[in-house]
């Protein structure tokens, strides 16, 4: 299974993964500092700005997976983790929908709500 992430504007530095049974837990902060100075009538006017930002995300994988196996990598932006599945994992399987039918009576019946 691979699972990629879209983190523009973060360092590869300021990104942590880790699994912990069942638990993939991806964490990270986004820091950029903005700074500029401009001349106008005769004024330098100079301006600053940083902005700070954190996040975390965890997703249940589907099966359990050997740690040391789980590899990640980060480019433009991009982080893509890759999760091994394990020979003798069992796929989950598939849920069937349930129509829902409109009644027009309560019939009253046992096991009637």
């Amino acid at each position: 299974m691979t699972l990629t992430a879209e983190l523009p504007g973060v360092n590869e530095k300021d990104i942590e993964v880790t699994l912990a049974g069942d638990q993939l837990t991806i964490k990270g902060e986004k820091r950029s500092e903005l700074d500029e100075k401009k001349e106008s009538e005769g004024r330098t006017v100079h301006r600053t700005e940083r902005s700070y930002g954190a996040f975390q995300r965890t997703l249940t994988v589907p099966y359990q997976i050997d740690a040391g196996q789980v590899s990640a990598q980060f480019l433009d932006g991009v982080l893509t983790i890759t999760l091994p599945k394990p020979p003798d994992a069992v796929e989950p399987k598939q849920g069937r929908r349930i129509e829902v039918n409109k009644t027009a009576q309560n019939l009253g019946g046992p096991g009637s709500i």
